[in-house]
């Protein structure tokens, strides 16, 4: 594809290109706006407009457009607004919240008001906007108070931070670091120098580190040079004076969640006394944003130097805020047994003296919920529209109920001591274990400072990027990752996670099955893929049948897993990508006392084994379930179970065990949780029933069966099994006396039937000589595809025939190949052995 001229001119002679044009275009602005009113006069008037009316006038004409958008009416916005700041409305509350499937975070608004038809807190706010690919559940608010409008998030779990403008509802995400650290802290300022945000983090290094490195910082500037748009080493570094203080900040952030300050064109982090053996004179470490050097601030008068610390918990009740443009220290007594909040004010910071602003009440009984929450912040203040009396933001969490956190943001009135909740919100979290975040609030501040996007978003946003983006998601997956290597701007497009989502969703549109085998291969890994429909052009042979028993699972958000005795395989059929696992069961060294193994095409030996994803930390997870022992004439059994991270070379960590053994045909997975149905034949009930595992709360559960399923018993040579279809978990249940397939499916919390299939008239899916399973629906004629290891067919429902698709039962069978050592299991006399599983790849 022919380049641009653009894409030839280094970065640094675009910038000057750019520039130069904004100035033509701000000089004929000028000359434009001249001819009606005077140019002042029209700056004049626009500079006290909100951010929302400014981006309506952008509409105006071009002239008008560059004039709002230069970085000359920015700041004569700023200053207008700092000037009227008394006279303007106050500010609204920000909060961001997970969305449903956690892969997201949305960002709200609301007024610091109760809602005004009942006069109780809301419940809810207005959407701003949404920034795909924050792990909703993880991130947290780093800046309470915006810094110039700007606002820093941070995902915990990707360790990834974002900048955003709640005002003109723009975001960005910030490249990655490169530094390997144990622990962190970050904050954003701004150089009033430069007039350039910087995003600093202050880091603890490995424990393996030498103590000269073990403490770093490094820094960001948005919107800087093209040369300092990247992660680089503070200008004076930190002091080794100063690393033990530094070090005891970080830890004080990682352990009780208390980011940074910004106030006085400084950065502030906090430390804790109980970190020292003695109570140290300094209490803060400060970080000048313009001059990048460190210093260090004395402590409160109610932390005497030399003393041992009051208390080794924790967290003691102290964390920064920065009130009226000036560093304050909020002193927590709640949990010393005192029901009041303190708010210190450093008054200067050559002598360090401190003076104590306010002393907050909370022993009244509107003050419950903040006595009893789990976490207590004082994110600033603002003063009222109507009234210049300042009033203090508190916000609280509190974990309700297993995943159920309240939050709540109270405003108080140091005049007449008045307090009132304005906002009360519950939020679900896929993972109470991690915890909430320590704060989720912020304030929205009318500003125009810009969210500098970064040369990866300026290279993905480009209209040649958009146009190579349509054309590579409709490439087949091979040919896409191919494509990885025509330069570095297709290699960061396809390797961006977008890309990948938005690939996978337009594959998948249609929701129609793709099937293909499992074949013989004499490449290194023994077996490959082969599409369904070069298979049917072509008669099954001996150098496409396996000689060892495999079985695949259904694909799981694009991957499968194929699994013998001994190994798993994790695979991605359409790109040739895979990965070989141990199992665990073999390694405990456990007397092992099993009958011998069933003989059908769904199992390999004594294990059960489940892929499942994880959408917090988008990590595939391989579940297994291990049989120790199994007497079915006594009814005991002795199972594990251990879960092995795909994105990890660790070796699988053992896990609890589910409350009922299961049966040997693979689980189904639906919606982030794996059932199996249970092992009526083993344990102490005889009922059916499906067991659950939901990776997001690492927790097994037990899911009735439809009532229609009747008891088991000895005589009855009935099974059950469970699939998916059509994304919902159904319940199978096989009469092979009356050869037939009852199919249920679990919608909204109800059983309801959903197939009959009758196999009487269908030669070679008889369930009294194989087993028949569903794999998928055709979405336009309703067919059923089904699968026995060694056919593959198309059942009819109207019709109740089956159109067989592949066949292997007229195929002999090889017992050598010289390509299948790494399986590491001896060839099996069984006929089941050369079975190909066919895998649909939704």
């Amino acid at each position: 594809m022919r380049r641009s001229r653009e894409e030839d001119i280094m970065p640094r002679e675009v910038s000057e290109r750019r520039r130069r044009r904004r100035r033509e275009h701000m000089a004929t602005a000028r000359d434009d706006c001249g001819a009606s009113l005077p140019y002042e006069m029209i700056i004049e008037v626009l500079q006290w407009l909100p951010v929302k009316s400014v981006f309506r006038f952008k509409a105006v004409c071009r002239s008008w457009a560059a004039l709002l958008s230069s970085n000359e009416f920015r700041r004569l916005h700023m200053s207008a607004a700092k000037a009227a700041k008394r006279r303007t409305p106050p500010a609204k509350l920000l909060y961001i919240s997970p969305t449903a499937t956690f892969d997201s975070t949305t960002v709200y608004s609301c007024p610091f008001s109760p809602s005004s038809s009942s006069c109780r807190p809301r419940d809810h706010g207005d959407l701003l906007f949404t920034i795909d690919g924050a792990r909703g559940n993880y991130v947290e608010v780093v800046t309470p108070a915006p810094c110039n409008g700007l606002t820093l998030l941070y995902d915990a779990l990707d360790t990834a931070y974002y900048i955003c403008n709640a005002a003109t509802r723009a975001a960005t995400r910030l490249p990655p670091s490169t530094s390997v650290v144990c622990s962190s802290s970050a904050g954003l300022g701004f150089d009033a120098l430069t007039d350039e945000h910087k995003v600093v983090r202050l880091m603890n290094g490995m424990f393996y580190q030498k103590d000269l490195d073990s403490v770093r910082c490094e820094v960001y500037t948005t919107g800087g040079p093209f040369m300092d748009r990247c992660w680089r080493p503070a200008a004076r570094g930190v002091p080794s004076s100063l690393h033990k203080f530094a070090r005891a900040a970080v830890r004080n952030v990682s352990v009780n969640k208390l980011s940074p300050v910004f106030a006085n064109g400084c950065l502030h982090w906090l430390m804790r006394p109980s970190s020292f053996i003695t109570t140290p004179s300094v209490v803060i470490v400060s970080f000048s944003v313009a001059d990048e050097t460190f210093t260090c601030l004395r402590s409160p008068p109610f932390w005497v130097p030399g003393t041992p610390p009051t208390s080794r918990c924790s967290s003691s009740g102290e964390q920064l805020v920065e009130i009226d443009d000036q560093l304050c220290l909020v002193r927590n007594r709640i949990p010393h047994g005192s029901n009041t909040l303190e708010i210190w004010k450093l008054l200067d910071y050559s002598s360090g003296d401190w003076l104590l602003d306010h002393r907050i009440n909370l022993s009244g009984h509107l003050a419950t919920n903040l006595r009893q929450s789990q976490i207590l912040r004082v994110i600033g203040s603002f003063c009222s529209y109507r009234s210049p009396r300042k009033k203090i933001i508190i916000t609280t969490s509190t974990h309700k109920i297993f995943d159920k956190y309240q939050k709540m943001v109270h405003t108080y009135d140091p005049r007449s001591e008045a307090l009132e909740t304005i906002l009360s919100i519950t939020e679900t979290h896929s993972t109470p274990q991690y915890g909430c975040p320590s704060s989720r609030f912020s304030f929205v501040q009318e500003t125009l400072a810009p969210v500098h996007t970064t040369d990866e978003e300026i290279a993905l946003s480009s209209d040649l990027a958009k146009a190579t983006r349509e054309v590579l998601l409709r490439l087949p997956a091979k040919s896409a990752i191919q494509s990885k290597f025509v330069c570095k701007q297709w290699f960061r497009l396809i390797e961006s996670k977008n890309f990948i989502q938005s690939y996978f969703q337009h594959k998948n549109i249609d929701r129609r099955p793709k099937v293909m085998l499992v074949v013989k291969s004499t490449g290194r890994l023994g077996f490959s893929f082969a599409p369904l429909n070069k298979c049917l052009q072509e008669a099954p042979s001996h150098s496409t049948l396996l000689d060892t028993k495999v079985v695949c699972s259904k694909p799981c958000h694009g991957l499968n897993l194929v699994s013998t005795e001994t190994k798993d395989y994790l695979c991605n059929p359409c790109t040739g990508f895979y990965r070989g696992y141990s199992n665990l069961g073999p390694d405990l060294h456990r007397p092992s006392r099993m009958p011998k193994a069933e003989d059908h095409a769904f199992t390999v030996g004594n294990k059960n084994v489940g892929l499942t994803f994880d959408p917090t930390t988008r990590q595939h997870v391989i579940v297994e379930i291990f049989y120790h022992r199994k007497d079915f004439k006594s009814r005991q059994y002795d199972l594990t179970c251990a879960l092995h991270w795909c994105n990890s070379w660790s070796a699988a960590q053992e896990n609890s065990v589910p409350p009922l053994p299961v049966n040997d045909m693979p689980p189904a997975y639906v919606e982030g949780i794996l059932y199996w149905m249970n092992e009526p034949r083993l344990g102490q009930s005889c009922e059916w029933a499906i067991v659950s595992f939901n990776l997001a709360t690492n927790t097994f559960d037990v899911v009735s069966c439809p009532s229609w399923f009747a008891r088991w018993n000895s005589r009855n040579r009935c099974h059950a099994f469970v699939v998916e279809l059509e994304g919902v978990l159904c319940a199978v249940l096989a009469d092979p006396a009356a050869d037939k397939l009852d199919v249920w499916k679990l919608e909204h919390g109800q059983w309801g039937r959903a197939y009959t299939i009758h196999l009487e008239a269908c030669p070679g899916y008889s369930l009294k000589t194989s087993v028949v399973v569903p794999l998928a629906v055709d979405p336009d004629h309703g067919r059923i595809l089904l699968n026995t290891g060694r056919k593959i067919g198309l059942y009819d429902p109207v019709e109740q025939t089956i159109q067989n698709l592949y066949s292997l039962d007229q195929v002999p069978v090889s017992r050598s190949n010289p390509h299948l050592k790494f399986l590491d299991m001896p060839s099996t006399s069984s006929g089941n052995s050369s079975t190909i599983p066919f895998v649909p790849i939704l």
